[in-house]
């Protein structure tokens, strides 16, 4: 009787053990590492591959917040699209502007940027997911490092306009810059630093980094010093400029076209 019922437990305690491991998740394999937990507060251009690759993230959505006053031109918004599609191997590019209200704050530190930023982003990098995020802010004023500074990356996939400087270069005299040029001069340029663009992130495959800044020394390249402040306009005129060769070999040899 004693060997019976004994019998009879151990029937059970293996019946209930094999239907509890029959109702787990056998969807997961717990020896496949999960994907760390994007971080988005990441120095600049350390997030290069993911913007250039497909393999991580197929998708980019950039989230565009502009102060009342500073809303960027219909052409800069399609000339950085445009500009993202012949360089990112993505299958889908969005760019989503919205305006926010005008501070008066100005002029912004980087601190002062990075708090607006925490107020009004909406959308962050999520593990699992397909679609890389990233943000830009036009701010209604100047950058308190450089009062003629255009933009600024700060995060791995974050940057700042400032709008003052913009309207002060594309109104400072009758062969000045138009307002789409300037923009989307400004756009491209800090993207191209998140994209890992001068050898801070994407490795150069060449000698082109200037000494002591991540900028080409190509005084006619979209990446050159002198775009950071506007000081290019007064080289060229009309279009904006590109990429040079040098780069644009740096990104391809990064996962980039």
């Amino acid at each position: 009787m004693k060997l019976f019922r004994r019998l009879s437990l151990f029937i059970l305690c293996f019946s209930l053990a094999v239907f509890i491991n029959s109702c787990s998740d056998s969807s997961t394999d717990p020896g496949d590492p999960a994907r760390e937990e994007f971080n988005s507060k990441a120095a600049p251009g350390e997030s290069a591959e993911y913007f250039l690759q497909s393999d991580s993230y197929g998708n980019i959505e950039i989230e565009m917040d502009y102060m009342e006053g500073h809303k960027p031109t219909t052409e800069a918004v399609n000339s950085l699209e445009s500009f993202l599609s012949d360089r990112l191997n993505k299958n889908n590019i969005t760019i989503n502007t919205s305006e926010i209200p005008a501070r008066g704050d100005g002029p912004y530190s980087t601190d002062m940027i990075t708090t607006i930023e925490e107020d009004e982003r909406d959308n962050y990098t999520e593990a699992g997911s397909n679609t890389l995020h990233a943000y830009i802010v036009i701010v209604d004023g100047e950058y308190t490092q450089n009062s003629n500074v255009l933009g600024i990356a700060y995060w791995n996939t974050s940057m700042a306009l400032f709008g003052e400087a913009i309207d002060n270069i594309s109104s400072s005299g009758p062969i000045s810059p138009n307002e789409q040029q300037v923009e989307s001069t400004a756009l491209r340029h800090e993207v191209g630093h998140n994209m890992g663009l001068v050898g801070n992130g994407t490795p150069t495959q060449s000698d082109h980094k200037t000494e002591g800044s991540a900028h080409c020394t190509n005084d006619e390249c979209l990446m050159a010093p002198s775009v950071r402040t506007g000081d290019i306009f007064q080289n060229i005129s009309g279009d904006v400029p590109s990429l040079d060769e040098a780069c644009i070999q740096d990104l391809q040899a990064n996962g980039g076209k």
